[in-house]
């Protein structure tokens, strides 16, 4: 267990001595002797250590969670998302423990680097970063202070993060693997030429690295599909399966109610630009489009967009039974999205995109043909809600009606629909339907966009209603 004996004050080696075989396993013995006689404390020492190592250990996981408990409050006040971001520190930390500590090997078998990629994939690339300098400093601190394992780990880490920040397809994990192998190398003989290691052992902790780029982005795409299940969490890569028109809901309604499903696309097409313009989720929005009037596939042939054979079925019916009707929509989607097994953040669209605003026409009819306006109960023209309590689900508000305002101009340039634009958002931020979504005003400027911009739902108008040169007769 030791090697040799080194009486009190006796010098072991010098500045600028070479260090032989004899004198490394001294210096080792010494290390382990120091190490069994901390082990050894007993009593108030014991005591003040450990409670200095939980004051570090908490400093440093707290760089994380305050980051969270600030910026991502509603991620903060979900127990499951506490307890998964906790999981995932323990795991990855143990695992460093055992094997760097217990069993000696390489620092570079990376398990940070799935960890980044993992709260990436599952919350965002904010919290991955923070959540990776968390536990690249705990890491280093506990495998003794070692500041090329934050240098290494973070740079890894970073790329990573970089790689995954918006998942669309399988081939980023290729990408993946390929841009971590080219950083192991850059970082790796930077790392050794800056501080003069010999080229064996440059060679010699490539391996890890290697080993820890090809599989790091396979394992977490293994993780990620078991994660999902166990904290109902829904990533981009589920979304994307929810876009696939072959899915048995969107086919439905293409099959049932095909003027509603291209009104779905086109609004898809303008909620992403606008949380394009934003930073927002846009292959949320997306989704959250396609699906948000899936209800009206039960009774297609009450909505303007589906008739096409210019019978109107409301002719026959009262407005408050056409305004029920228009209602249950909401209703009638929610189960519909829940008997396919649509994720609640995208189930959340459904009754959101509405929020507890009137079906307009209707209320308008009742007041109009009625001889005391105060007998017309406006509850009956309202829908339930709830109103939109995030970016994505604000954004779809706002789309849906100024897509629908635009489609029923008689005559459209770009100006009129600016001014249709600019109507629709005053006429929501006047009812109170934005007061629990977190859309500033200078968002809502961006979400507008410009007439010869290119973000924003401006452009995308623009390019559907754009002016068509009139063709001669051909007789």
């Amino acid at each position: 267990r030791y090697q040799g004996t080194i009486l009190k004050d006796e010098k072991i080696v010098d500045a600028n001595e070479r260090i032989n075989e004899n004198v490394l396993l001294t210096l080792e013995s010494l290390a382990f002797a120091l190490d069994e006689k901390e082990g050894k404390k007993t009593g108030a020492q014991a005591v003040i250590r450990y409670f200095g190592r939980l004051v570090v250990i908490g400093a440093i996981i707290s760089f994380a969670f305050t980051f969270i408990g600030v910026y991502r409050m509603p991620i903060f006040r979900e127990w499951k998302m506490i307890l998964l971001i906790a999981l995932v520190f323990f795991i990855e930390t143990l695992l460093v423990y055992l094997s760097v500590i217990k069993f000696d090997f390489s620092p570079y078998f990376l398990y940070l680097t799935v960890a980044a990629m993992t709260l990436t994939i599952l919350f965002d690339a904010r919290i991955g970063f923070m959540g990776t300098t968390s536990m690249a400093i705990l890491n280093a601190v506990m495998i003794g202070n070692n500041i090329d394992f934050i240098i290494v780990g973070m740079t890894l880490s970073s790329m990573a993060i970089y790689n995954v920040r918006e998942l669309r397809t399988r081939t980023q994990v290729f990408t993946t693997i390929f841009s971590l192998l080219f950083i192991s190398f850059l970082i790796l003989i930077g790392l050794g030429l800056f501080k003069g290691i010999p080229w064996n052992v440059i060679w010699g902790d490539l391996l890890p690295l290697i080993i820890t780029s090809i599989l790091a982005p396979v394992i977490t795409y293994g993780l990620i599909g078991l994660l999902e299940i166990a904290f109902e969490i829904t990533t981009d890569l589920t979304l994307m399966e929810l876009l696939d028109f072959e899915h048995p809901l969107l086919k439905r309604l293409q099959q049932e109610a095909n003027g509603t499903f291209n009104h779905s696309i086109v609004v898809g097409n303008l909620a992403e630009a606008c949380a394009n313009a934003i930073g927002a989720r846009s292959l949320l929005c997306r989704v959250g489009a396609y699906y948000h009037d899936v209800g009206k596939m039960m009774r297609p042939e009450y909505f303007i967009e589906n008739q096409f054979t210019g019978e109107n079925k409301h002719d026959a019916l009262t407005y408050v039974m056409s305004a029920k009707t228009i209602k249950n929509h909401v209703k009638e989607g929610l189960e519909l999205a829940r008997e396919y097994k649509v994720p609640k953040i995208v189930r959340d669209f459904i009754p959101m995109h509405h929020g507890t605003t009137r079906v307009e026409y209707f209320y308008r009819m009742a007041l109009e043909n009625v001889e005391d306006p105060t007998k017309v109960d406006e509850k009956a023209f309202q829908y339930p809600g709830p109103k939109p309590n995030t970016k994505e689900t604000g954004i779809l508000m706002l789309c849906e009606a100024i897509e629908a305002a635009v489609r029923s101009l008689k005559s459209t340039d770009i100006f009129k629909i600016e001014a249709m634009i600019d109507k629709i958002i005053k006429l929501r931020i006047d009812e109170g339907q934005l007061n629990e979504c977190p859309l500033t005003l200078d968002e809502l400027r961006k979400i507008k966009g410009t007439v010869d911009g290119n973000t924003g739902m401006l452009p995308v108008l623009r390019g559907i209603y754009h002016i068509r040169v009139e063709y001669p007769d051909s007789n």
